[in-house]
């Protein structure tokens, strides 16, 4: 990994500025040679929400694991229409199944065992009880209404793959498959802080030139939110030995977070601090907005994102940079940010050369139609608040008009994992 320190504050022109980096190629080298964590835990499946299997998953047994009826109503002993005599009666989950014979039915409720003899099942609206012959089905595909053993998957069958971050829909289908514990890859471990001198705890009281420091509370639920135990550091002065005391307090981490302190001025230290420390890094320029400047590296076991310290740029970095890392360290496919195709709702007079990220809100119509909120401004958070998602433009569009293609990011999708 190169080691070079930032340079001054940038062209002001710095939407064209030569060397700027794309996002696919910052994001390559902040994870290049980033290895999973090792360590495996083994969790029961009423804890296993938002871990990454370690392994792939054998199916333990057929699902359904027996003939099964898929409605309530009538396991009858031929195509129809009968009338078939009722010779039993099987709930869900009731043993001792009758064998069923030509011109016989047994009354079935939904889920229970499929008898042997049954032609299909007739749904219970579709028959007429006669009392003194029994009951009349309508003509049936032999296996109607039947769920027939292993048709969702086989015993010794891979149901999930290892990599797979789990969420409901898994849990549910590896209990289906009879497994009661997964083992799973540790949790990545990820030291967070802010630098700068202005910054003040959230709650303390306000001071002259002070301001709250709202990076920490947000990128550490972005970094929970994908599955990564999170130490706060707390906030950090612009005091070079003072970073560096802290960077190297935190080698020992998975990864080391931080906002503050990148933009290349005389009061950013964290680049130098991260040598300091022993560590090594590299400044960059991305072509993004907002969050052109980037520092990353490594110090001991920890890989080392430094981001902007605007709410806005720390948060569009979060999920383009601290998002695949996490993902990396936790062992998980990460398939990217999912956006929606979607128009614009009024134009957007901008210059090419950066990627951009603004808060958007959906307008109602039959379409997928976002209106950009104006001038949000990357220090600025109502208008996040305000927002259903984030708008993207790919770094060669110049100014857009009313009704122009755009990405859509719901922040349904985007904030966790």
């Amino acid at each position: 990994m190169t080691t070079s320190a930032a340079p001054r504050p940038a062209d002001p022109n710095c939407d064209l500025q030569a060397g700027l980096l794309d996002v696919e190629t910052a994001r390559a080298r902040l994870l290049a040679d980033v290895q999973p964590v090792w360590e495996m835990e083994h969790v029961s499946l009423f804890a296993a929400v938002g871990r990454v299997l370690a392994n792939t998953v054998l199916a333990t047994s057929d699902m359904p694991p027996f003939d099964r009826t898929a409605v309530d109503g009538y396991g009858v002993g031929g195509p129809g229409p009968g009338p078939f005599q009722v010779v039993g009666y099987l709930p869900a989950g009731a043993g001792g199944l009758p064998r069923v014979g030509a011109g016989e039915a047994v009354r079935l409720l939904t889920g229970a065992a499929v008898p042997e003899g049954v032609w299909a099942v007739a749904m219970q609206e579709g028959c007429r009880m006669d009392p003194r012959s029994g009951v009349v089905s309508p003509t049936l595909m032999r296996g109607a209404n039947i769920r027939r053993r292993g048709e969702d998957f086989g015993a010794g069958e891979a149901v999930l793959e290892a990599g797979t971050r789990l969420d409901p829909r898994h849990l549910a289908l590896l209990a289906a498959a009879g497994i009661g514990t997964v083992a799973v890859r540790r949790r990545p471990r990820v030291a967070l802080f802010s630098a700068g001198d202005e910054l003040l705890e959230p709650g303390m009281p306000h001071a002259p030139g002070a301001i709250h420091d709202s990076n920490r509370p947000m990128l550490a639920a972005l970094l929970q939110g994908l599955g990564a135990e999170v130490h706060d550091l707390g906030l950090l002065p612009d005091r070079r030995p003072a970073i560096a005391a802290a960077l190297e307090g935190a080698s020992r981490f998975d990864s080391i977070v931080a906002s503050g302190g990148v933009s290349g001025s005389e009061a950013d230290h964290l680049l130098g601090a991260l040598r300091d420390a022993g560590g090594q890094g590299s400044w960059c320029a991305v072509a993004l907005k907002p969050g052109k400047p980037l520092v990353y590296g490594g110090i001991g076991t920890a890989r080392c994102l430094f981001l902007p310290g605007n709410p806005m740029a720390a948060l569009a970095g979060g999920f383009l940079f601290a998002r695949p890392l996490v993902a990396r360290l936790a062992g998980a496919a990460d398939g990217g940010l999912r956006s929606l195709p979607a128009r614009l709702a009024s134009g957007w007079d901008r210059k090419p050369g950066r990627e951009e990220f603004a808060p958007a809100m959906l307008r109602p119509g039959p379409d997928l139609v976002v209106e950009r909120i104006s001038k949000p401004g990357s220090a600025r958070l109502m208008p996040l608040v305000a927002a259903d998602g984030l708008v993207r433009v790919g770094r060669d569009a110049g100014a857009l008009r009313v009704g122009d293609a755009v990405e859509f990011l719901p922040f349904a999708g985007i904030l966790g994992g």
